[in-house]
């Protein structure tokens, strides 16, 4: 243990791989041996450096001395003197200085950060590929849960706070104002730093953009001896350091400010010189003024505030200003100085004074409408669901996914293939080696970014596409599925299988009709188990795994099952299905590159679940088949019904070569309304076709015809 006033910077050899943990201190006496006792039960297998940054008045340099020899890792302080002192913030980037490992994880002292904690951060870095990972705090409406309901409200509003001026910059981020997270220290620039206070996440977040963030949820603890140093000094702290960091992120901040009173105060001023100089009557003297002021606005903007070379994040385009102001004047403006002027005789400077802020207040909230929304206000703590698809990939997801629930369970994963989060502040924002797709409408709309990685692959989606599970599962999840599966080894592939003796057959339509009938009449008769009706699993060696999905409603299959749907169930049933023929869904694809169809096919779906049931609920006896060896591939023409089954399943099978060509052919026809296109470019399915060549060679032809 070694106790220092400053501490050079040391690299050792073995640095590489090492966490070191960076403690902020002050008067934590108590909690250093119960903490560093959990840090040895939590890290057995991850080398560590502790490294204490103390600023405290009582006896914790002394502790730190007295328990350090205790540990199987290097402890280390590092002491302040009283001139060096200036807060939690300095302190944690003055023990980056000191640090000597790859990763830096910033911790408190008093045990609300479950130490626990540290390898599953360092396993989601790594397995992410990330930068930083972030130990967000479940939360409820009132903020942080572990903290007592004033500093919860307190924390929410200063959370509130700093994304209102920084919208984009905190997107990818729940909780920025957490003290629980992981940085690789070559992703800090600590020069940048201007650390000022407790919150120095922010500060790297607002410094260092361009990070690759991912995050995990935890438990907040209470507080395990000692008190809080949050105060009110403290607070007036944060907001000196807020509007310091929002100078530095955009140095045209206060050039766009000034430019937006200007045009406050000269719209008022001339409103009331017209109304009280001319007849005009005051909708058309507001509507007029408007016009003329928002294209001063809008040229000065471009002109002297971004003429200066400063880039103002989210700048529109002159249409879309335009488009956005004239909203805002009539749905705001307008009533407005009608309720004022009209039924309330307000003076005229006054009222249209009023009426120009709130308006300007609404534009805000609706451009950056996550920023005071119901979800933007509260960070309820996320759901977790998880999904075993045979051992071969693991999904985690913060929403429910009811086209996997065959693969649901309950157990904790071993291994995280793929997870899903929600970023509830609007559309996820590109981060280095994302594929991103959005458009343009923020949490209004359809927008997901996917960094894909080789053992784990991370997906972050807007709060719309997590209300429509079933888009989700459609436009991103499949494709996912598809690359991640071919990475493996396996193949997502059409068609419909069932199974008999451990033998599969499966049945792969020109068009997609007819394969669900066939399928289910198959299984009723209790000879063939099910093993999907749409998609199901084709290894290299030429074994099939089962892929049951829930199954899509027609009036054709009603016909085949016991299903009995009520009149407005029938209704709701036509309704879908003569939305989503081919044909429609054709036309779709094809307005998808000029129109937002993506979010137009979620609030269709809000409006109107897809009418998709569980096979169980349609054929209460079914028995399914996990896995089996594939006997035949069959291509269903167009028009075979299920009265047609037995004749079909007598035919011979397509031989190897045919088998995979059509096969390959049937793949590389799938679509889907956008990002699915612009995933399977990007994520390049070459490997899925070499598993289909491979497995078709593998598979052996007409076996279930010669059994039968």
């Amino acid at each position: 243990m070694k106790l220092s006033e400053a501490e050079p910077r040391v690299e050792p050899a073995n640095s590489r791989g090492m966490v070191s943990l960076i403690i902020p201190t002050r008067n934590e006496a108590p909690n250093i041996e119960p903490l560093l006792e959990r840090i040895a039960a939590a890290v057995p297998e991850v080398t560590i450096e502790v490294l204490f940054v103390d600023d405290s008045d009582d006896n914790t340099p002394q502790m730190i001395a007295q328990v350090a020899p205790q540990f199987p890792f290097l402890v280390r302080a590092v002491v302040r003197p009283p001139a060096r002192r200036n807060g939690l913030s300095g302190a944690v980037v003055e023990g980056f200085r000191a640090a000597r490992g790859e990763w830096l994880c910033v911790m408190d002292a008093d045990l609300q950060h479950p130490p626990e904690l540290i390898p599953q951060l360092l396993a989601r870095a790594q397995e992410a590929r990330a930068d930083m990972v972030v130990g967000s705090r479940k939360a409820d409406w009132f903020g942080p849960l572990g903290l007592s309901r004033r500093r919860a409200m307190i924390s929410q509003l200063l959370t509130l706070l700093a994304r209102a001026w920084f919208p984009r910059l905190l997107k990818n981020v729940s909780d920025p104002l957490t003290g629980l997270f992981l940085v690789r220290r070559a992703a800090v620039d600590v020069a940048a730093l201007r650390p000022d206070g407790f919150k120095i996440l922010l500060e790297i977040l607002i410094r260092c953009p361009g990070l690759r963030v991912s995050e995990i949820h935890f438990d907040f603890a209470g507080r395990y001896e000692g008190e809080s140093k949050a105060d009110f000094q403290e607070g007036m702290r944060f907001f000196r350091h807020l509007l310091r960091l929002r100078l530095t992120a955009n140095q045209s901040f206060p050039r766009l400010v000034l430019v937006a009173l200007a045009s406050v105060g000269l719209d008022a001023v001339a409103f009331t010189l017209l109304i009280q100089h001319t007849s005009l009557p005051w909708w058309l003297a507001a509507a007029l003024l408007a016009q003329i002021i928002i294209g001063l606005r809008f040229a000065v903007t471009e002109r002297w505030v971004l003429g200066r070379g400063h880039r103002l994040p989210g700048w529109p385009s002159w249409p879309r200003f335009w488009f956005s102001n004239q909203l805002s004047l009539f749905l705001v403006r307008l009533p407005l100085l009608y309720l004022f002027l009209s039924r309330w005789s307000w003076p005229v400077l006054l009222a249209v004074l009023l009426a120009i802020s709130l308006e300007g207040i609404g534009r805000y909230i609706f451009s950056e409408q996550w920023v005071f929304s119901r979800r933007g206000m509260t960070m309820a703590p996320p759901g977790r669901y998880r999904y075993d698809i045979h051992g071969l990939l693991r999904l985690e997801s913060q929403v429910p996914l009811p086209e996997l629930a065959y693969f649901a369970t309950a157990a904790a994963l071993p291994h995280i293939d793929i997870q899903i989060r929600v970023d509830r502040h609007g559309t996820p924002t590109s981060q280095p080696g994302a594929i991103s797709y959005a458009e343009q409408l923020s949490r209004f709309g359809f927008g997901v970014a996917i960094m894909p990685g080789s053992t784990y692959t991370e997906v972050v989606l807007s709060p719309l596409v997590a209300q429509a599970p079933y888009a989700l599962y459609k436009s991103v999840l499949e494709p996912l599925l598809r690359w991640a599966l071919a990475q493996r080894g396996y193949a997502l592939v059409y068609g419909a299988a069932m199974a008999r003796q451990g033998v599969a057959t499966l049945l792969v339509p020109q068009t997609d009709v007819g394969k669900s009938e066939l399928v289910l009449a198959a299984a009723a008769g209790g000879e063939y188990q099910f093993m999907g009706d749409d998609f199901v699993i084709l290894a290299v060696d030429g074994r099939l795994f089962s892929f049951p999905k829930p199954i899509t409603m027609t009036p054709a299959l009603l016909r085949h099952t016991a299903v009995r749907l009520r009149p407005r169930d029938q209704f709701r049933l036509w309704l879908q299905n003569l939305v989503y023929t081919p044909g429609r869904r054709a036309r779709g694809l094809q307005w998808s590159q000029q129109w937002p169809i993506a979010t137009l096919n979620i609030i269709w779906q809000r409006l109107y679940a897809p009418p998709k049931r569980d096979v169980r609920e349609l054929l209460p006896t079914i028995i399914f088949a996990d896995e089996a060896r594939l006997g035949k591939i069959i291509p269903l023409r167009e028009g075979v019904v299920a009265t047609d089954l037995i004749a079909l399943l007598t035919l011979p099978g397509l031989n190897k070569g045919d088998a995979a060509a059509f096969l390959i052919q049937r793949q590389q026809a799938l679509q889907g309304f956008p990002p699915y296109n612009l995933l399977l470019t990007e994520l390049n399915l070459i490997n899925e076709q070499l598993v289909i060549a491979q497995a078709c060679g593998n598979y052996e032809l007409g076996i279930i015809r010669d059994e039968g």
